[in-house]
């Protein structure tokens, strides 16, 4: 029970980071993991929609070698509804349980995949006697930006972002429950790493707003050794602007954490973010004990991640509203 628990807990860590952008290659193999033999690879196809509603939806699906085995699929899903206890479900699979079929473009994972063509790209999520179909309405393309490689000694991590902003409809059915339907703005993006999870980052800080009139992007992530990239701002339509660092302050603790992010450009603030109100903590190895959780920790660290609902302020422009991420190693 306890080695099938830690198992879950790695595979499920394998990779939670990053965003990255431009450089536009034509969709083609976009879902076609790059499989690793390093022990540390982790590979994170990661799908996100914000809904009218206020519904937040997370989808992905992971191949991995950490922990025991290797080429191990995972599929799983969040859904955060107003109003509404949380939902979330997970699946992994063995290496002959999943695959690529380049004909038609689909990443099967178990029983999810997802699936890109000229005409969009859909996603659905069966898991747990429940459903999450995400159809947006772009086609997956790849898109990178300076930054968004980090080396460890002969290690990497790559972030491409492959649908920045979309269009979106999504129909979820919680278990029991039945089918609703409804629109808003998607993301989604690929991450690679054959780095250890506790080696890559010391935060991260993310903003994605994906509904409302201005659209826009917004990745920053702060290493070990005090060192910043990427960290940049991308809004619709627009090249993405490199940034030079930002600086992180909070008040409260767990969850009644709020927080302050300036980001800084030609060595002045040029534009601040602040958290409004929580939608979800998330700290999966800490939730394990002192025990398991010591183990476990060795491996992937202690990442805890805040999403909040946030707002971005800038000189002289009207602020933007969308959905914000911080990513701490460990909750100090």
């Amino acid at each position: 029970m306890r080695r099938e628990r830690r198992f879950r807990v790695l595979k499920g860590l394998a990779l939670a980071a990053a965003l990255a952008l431009p450089s536009v290659a034509a969709a083609g193999a976009v879902l076609e993991p790059k499989f690793s033999s390093s022990d540390n690879y982790g590979e994170n196809f990661s799908f996100i929609g914000d809904l009218d509603d206020g519904t937040f939806i997370f989808a992905q699906l992971t191949v991995t070698n950490i922990g025991p085995g290797s080429r191990t699929g995972i599929c799983r899903t969040t859904v955060l509804s107003p109003g509404q206890k949380a939902w979330t479900a997970q699946t992994k699979v063995k290496a002959k349980d999943w695959g690529y079929d380049a004909d038609t473009h689909t990443l099967k994972m178990g029983p999810c995949s997802a699936r890109s063509t000229a005409e969009g790209t859909r996603v659905e999520v069966p898991l747990d006697g429940g459903r999450v179909l995400l159809e947006y309405a772009a086609p997956m393309t790849r898109q990178t930006v300076d930054g968004s490689l980090v080396e460890v000694g002969k290690d990497r991590y790559h972030h491409e972002l492959t649908l920045p902003f979309s269009a979106l409809k999504a129909t979820v059915k919680r278990p029991k429950g039945a089918d609703v339907t409804g629109a808003g703005g998607g993301y989604a993006d690929h991450t690679r790493s054959t780095i250890a999870p506790a080696k890559l980052a010391k935060r991260w800080v993310r903003f994605r707003a994906l509904r409302g009139g201005e659209k826009l992007l917004l990745l920053a992530r702060e290493g070990h050794e005090g060192d910043y990239g990427p960290v940049y701002a991308m809004a619709e339509g627009a090249e993405a602007r490199t940034l030079e660092h930002f600086t992180l302050a909070r008040d409260g603790v767990k969850e009644r954490s709020s927080w302050k992010v300036e980001l800084f450009a030609n060595g002045a603030p040029t534009m601040v973010l602040r958290s409004t109100s929580l939608l979800q903590r998330s700290a999966p190895v800490e939730d394990l004990g002192s025990v398991l959780g010591g183990i476990v920790r060795t491996v992937v660290g202690s990442p805890v991640t805040y999403l909040h609902r946030g707002v971005l302020e800038r000189e002289g422009q009207a602020p933007v509203t969308g959905l914000m991420e911080v990513t701490l190693e460990g909750d100090l």
